[in-house]
């Protein structure tokens, strides 16, 4: 049976193919939705596997002149007026811009992120020709207008994709002069260690060489555009290999061997090897001679007409609309003539004839005749005098020869010859140049480890059989890709000018894939993200038919910040936080989540020698309760509580807060880290676990991250049920694809087996860790993410509260409080049916100055005595909220006032009446001086009853954060954190004056400037120093990193 029969990108014949040829499959495995010609190949493609297991024969549905779509789908247009089509959107992942599936739903866009438009029209439209977009402003002003690019344009998926560069292999030979050589082991550790030290001097020199000697710990190159034409030669002096990370590649370097790496155009580095590889796969210049243009349109057969010919005037209408088209002649067609006469008005088009039918056929041009034979092949372009010239195409580079050669025009069997072709590299080629099949048999006595086959155009449709009656392997190199060959195995390569060499039948996933693309006919261009922002309006143009597309729906420009820290409690950190080292990672989750901006902040390791719990508790050696990875007193009273939930506090300017306070997270801030404790059961690390602003991790390399950053953005497990947690084809809701907008390839949601993958909180994982570690989000969960993070502060030094948050009515960033009253206020609870007497109140606010008297059932209060208002009270808050259905009598400024039911009073003491305030002006809030720079974050525990020894830990180091002025006026008796700078001038922050936990000390937790230059911390209480710590003065090691660059 012919294979285009069985292709999958025809499911009604390969349905038809499985009825015929495969009934005791079919027995066994029941097929949903399979009746539409439409249908994803995915929703088959467990099939293909079992069918190929069956007939032993991979080939079986491999077809290399079909490509498989996966979105198949024709729905109604999108847009309004002549030019009909359908459009799609892709930022993180793929969005259609209209819904039509039922029960489906959709991301908005992410105001002012990079976006890719799609464009599938509904009528055929020449691959040449041109679609123009115009993008118009809410006020309908024109604000950019693009080309789109053509259908063999679109991405690609991450596998076929053709990464670009301006080097090339040339680009590596040795610089006459570097401009810095290090060969310090000082300044190297310094160099492997601190961040920011190689990033200031990759920036100051073009051309550098690092002699390597004692690195222990990978040693990473981060991909920046800031890199450009930079080159860093490694020379590893040590004894042992060295791993090197660069982007999201790796290469080990040898002992006593060097590499150089080139920083492209595009800030990416690369070794001459990786230079090599993409030349090896970039397609060539020009056409190449023997290859055939794309093909506009065909006519399957011949015109049914009385005569034995016709001319190229028959076919005037296909051609004014189309380049290029193709006729085939059948054995059924009665025409054995076709003329191609001279006409200047057909001048650069082009038509292929091919044949089916036994008889040949005659094409006559102005000077000759050309005979077509059966299984031939003619190729005419019409030059610009119109006269149809023959093009000489040795063969049809669509259609791959895979058949094995009958016989070989060479056969290489003993030990010289395949020594030679193994390391003479020129031999080889030109071997295979001279000869269209080769065979290369190894076996005992006449055997080589390695065999490379080189890119050459003019390669295709050679042929090479590699086998084995050797005892030991061999591996055959073709660009990326490494085969191993054992014995008794045979793998048959050949040339293909799109793909270069291909193994046939090795991989019917791999050929799959190989020919896997994810919409046809489809025209596309990005728009810079400038231009993304709500009511803009996309017109459509092709040879003045017009559509528009308006109602985008364009939602907030979310922002993410995820604090990194290392920690190990008393024992050495694990010093494995990828997510903090390797900036690659910090861009490939970016491309998963609906934000415009994703920063990631990175604090220094942090080794505890000595742990203070908040009861007073002091463990020096190791914590006296076991411990796991969900579990362990150290992991939730420090780790969680104290360090994760400190570094966010600190960044909103809470100076002080309950030692097991809720997790507060108004912004979309996670603070991500490492953890690892000594216990009685031995050292534990902690991980598995997310949620309230923080993340104990594991790996941050994998679906763990994607998984606990899932439930901080209100996720649970398995959200969304089996259909939401599950990703889709195309014809079914939930169905998306991952974008990559830096390489501009597609990643499916699919494993990497090819059945559909899951959602991150639902089991799932990535598609290929070499593309992108992190598994895609589906659309319910994406949603979902995108609603948590909308309805999120979000930090702005250009707001004159420190804050922004999405107004989803004017849809506009508009500025924001955010109220800290509940970190500032000590909380009053009455006994069920006793009055709230003055003296309670003065008590409490002695301590504190914010009260909130919370009156509900079950605490009802029936008279709330209010206290005088008198300078001791001034500036005083007061706040009164009532859910209990019974009123209660308010004795203020000596007159009474009824409370009733959802009543929220707020009162202000001027020191001579208690002023009635609006809740909005009784608000606690503070403006940060400065936003997202390099900080020292000082912690610890207090107890304001000075009964529990206080604590100051040592210092973190942080690469961003938030800072606030110091308190002006401070209160002595209430306790204080006093911060001395090299300068000598002095700071002063106020901390909470009563146990938040009556049983245990608070925590602070407060950010200073590091510019500044803080050398030491007093803690007081009742004005009297209870704790000191001195502050190291360090220069910043670590960076911050947007988007995955370098901020």
């Amino acid at each position: 049976m012919p294979n285009k029969q069985l292709s999958p990108s025809s499911p009604l014949l390969f349905i038809n193919s499985v009825n015929n040829y495969a009934p005791s499959i079919k027995k066994n495995y029941s097929f949903l939705d399979t009746k539409s010609e439409f249908n994803s190949i995915i929703d088959y493609f467990h099939l293909i596997s079992e069918i190929n297991k069956s007939f032993d024969n991979t080939s079986f549905f491999q077809n290399e002149n079909y490509k498989n779509f996966f979105n198949n789908n024709r729905h109604t247009s999108d847009v309004k007026g002549e030019l009909k089509g359908n459009v799609f959107f892709a930022q993180a992942n793929i969005i259609p811009s209209k819904l039509h599936i039922d029960g489906d739903s959709k991301p908005k866009l992410v105001k002012e992120r990079k976006t890719l438009i799609m464009f599938k029209p509904h009528a055929h439209i020449p691959e040449f020709n041109e679609i123009q977009l115009n993008i118009y402003d809410k006020n309908d002003e024109l604000i950019i207008n693009k080309l789109l690019s053509p259908p063999s344009k679109l991405p690609k998926i991450a596998n076929n994709s053709l990464k670009e560069t301006n080097l090339s292999p040339h680009d590596f030979k040795s610089p006459v002069k570097f401009d810095l050589i290090i060969r310090s082991n000082s300044e190297l550790i310094e160099i492997s260690q601190n961040q920011n030290h190689l990033h200031e001097t990759i920036l100051n020199n073009d051309r550098i060489n690092l002699k390597l000697n004692h690195v222990e710990k990978p040693f990473i190159l981060h991909n920046s555009i800031n890199y450009s034409g930079k080159t860093v030669t490694l020379h590893n002096t040590n004894n042992n290999e060295i791993e090197v990370n660069y982007g999201n590649n790796t290469v080990t370097l040898p002992s006593k061997s060097a590499t150089r790496f080139i920083c492209d155009e595009n800030g990416y580095w690369l070794t001459k090897d990786d230079v090599k590889q993409i030349k090896y796969y970039s397609p060539p210049k020009k056409t190449h001679p023997n290859t055939l243009p794309i093909i506009d349109y065909e006519i399957g057969n011949l015109p049914d007409i009385d005569g034995e010919k016709i001319d190229a005037e028959f076919f005037k209408d296909i051609l004014e609309k189309n380049g290029t088209i193709k006729i085939t002649k059948m054995d059924y067609d009665r025409v054995k003539k076709l003329t191609l006469m001279q006409n200047k008005k057909f001048a650069s088009k082009k038509i292929i004839f091919t044949s089916e039918s036994e008889e040949p056929t005659f094409i006559q041009t102005k000077n000759k005749v050309y005979e077509l034979k059966k299984d031939g092949l003619l190729l005419f372009h019409c030059n610009s005098n119109g006269i149809w010239k023959n093009i000489l195409v040795t063969d049809n580079k669509s259609k791959i020869n895979d058949s094995h050669p009958s016989k070989f025009d060479i056969t290489v069997d003993n030990n010289k010859a395949i020594s030679e072709i193994s390391k003479k590299q020129k031999h080889f080629n030109q071997l295979i140049k001279n000869n269209n099949s080769i065979k290369i048999s190894t076996s005992d006595g006449n055997w080589s480890r390695d065999f490379t086959l080189d890119k050459n155009d003019a390669f295709h449709n050679k042929k090479i059989l590699f086998s084995s009656n050797a005892s030991y392997s061999s591996q055959i190199h073709y660009g990326k890709n490494t085969l191993k060959l054992q014995t008794g195995e045979s793998i048959l390569f050949t040339y293909d000018l799109d793909k270069k060499w291909v193994p046939i039948n090795q991989n019917n996933k791999e050929n799959f894939i190989n020919n896997f693309e994810y919409i046809e006919n489809t025209w596309s261009t990005t728009i810079p993200k400038e231009y993304i922002h709500p009511e803009i309006k996309l017109e459509f143009i092709y040879q003045g038919q017009k559509s528009m597309l308006s109602h985008i729906d364009v939602g907030a420009p979310n922002e993410l910040l995820i604090n990194t820290f290392d920690i190990g409690l008393l024992t050495p950190p694990r010093d494995t936080l990828l997510f903090l080292d390797k900036f690659e990672l910090n861009r490939q989750y970016y491309q998963t989540i609906p934000v415009k901006k994703l920063i990631v902040s990175r604090y220094e390791p942090i080794h505890l020698l000595k742990v203070v719990m908040p009861d007073g508790r002091v463990f020096t050696d190791k914590a006296p309760d076991e411990g796991g990875g969900h579990s362990g007193s150290m992991r939730e009273w420090i780790t969680k509580d104290f360090y994760a939930n400190g570094v966010n506090m600190a960044n909103y300017g809470v100076n002080s807060s309950a030692p097991d306070a809720d997790s507060f997270v108004p912004t979309s801030q996670i603070t991500a880290y490492n953890s690892v404790g000594l216990y009685q059961n031995g050292r534990v690390v902690h991980g598995w676990s997310g949620g309230g602003g923080k993340a104990t991790l594991n790996r941050t390399d994998n679906n763990e991250l994607s998984h606990e950053f899932g439930h901080n953005f209100g996720l649970s497990d398995y959200y969304g049920g089996d259909e939401g947690g599950s990703h889709a084809t195309a014809n079914k809701k939930n169905s998306t694809w991952l974008w990559d907008s830096d390489n501009n390839y597609f990643i499916p949601n699919t494993y990497q087996d090819g059945t559909l993958n899951h959602d991150a909180m639902s089991g799932g994982e990535a598609y290929d860790t070499r593309y992108n570690a992190y598994t895609a989000y589906t659309p319910s969960s994406f949603i979902a993410i995108q609603n948590r993070l909308e309805n999120s502060y979000v930090f702005s030094p250009e707001s004159k509260t420190g804050y922004k948050k999405w107004d989803p009515e004017i849809k506009e960033m508009v500025d924001a409080y955010l109220d800290l009253s509940p970190f500032n206020t000590i909380e009053f609870t009455a006994i069920n049916g006793s009055d709230i007497t003055v003296n309670d109140l003065n008590s409490l606010l002695k301590k504190n100055k914010n009260v909130i008297i919370y009156n509900e059932n079950g605490y009802h209060a029936p008279k709330i005595n209010i206290p005088l208002a008198n300078k001791n009270n001034k500036n005083a808050i007061l706040r009164i909220e009532s859910g209990a259905d019974f009123d209660s009598e308010l004795h203020i400024n000596n007159q009474i006032e009824s409370i009733k039911k959802n009543d929220l009073i707020c009162y202000i003491s001027d020191g001579y009446n208690w002023k009635r305030k609006d809740n909005n002006e009784t608000i606690l809030y503070k403006v940060p001086y400065k936003q997202g720079v390099p900080i020292v974050t000082l912690m610890g525990f207090y107890d304001p009853k000075d009964v529990i020894d206080s604590y100051i830990y040592p210092s973190l180091y942080g690469s961003y954060g938030m800072v606030y002025s110091h308190d002006k006026k401070i209160d002595t008796q209430m306790p204080y954190l006093e911060v001395i700078f090299e300068d000598g001038t002095i700071s002063h922050y106020q901390l909470n004056n009563f146990r938040s936990n009556e049983e245990m000390m608070n925590k602070f937790h407060i950010n200073i400037e590091r510019s500044l230059n803080p050398i030491k911390a007093n803690l007081y209480i009742d004005n009297k120093i209870v704790h000191s710590r001195e502050i190291e003065i360090k220069k910043n090691k670590l960076l911050t990193t947007i988007n995955g660059d370098i901020a």
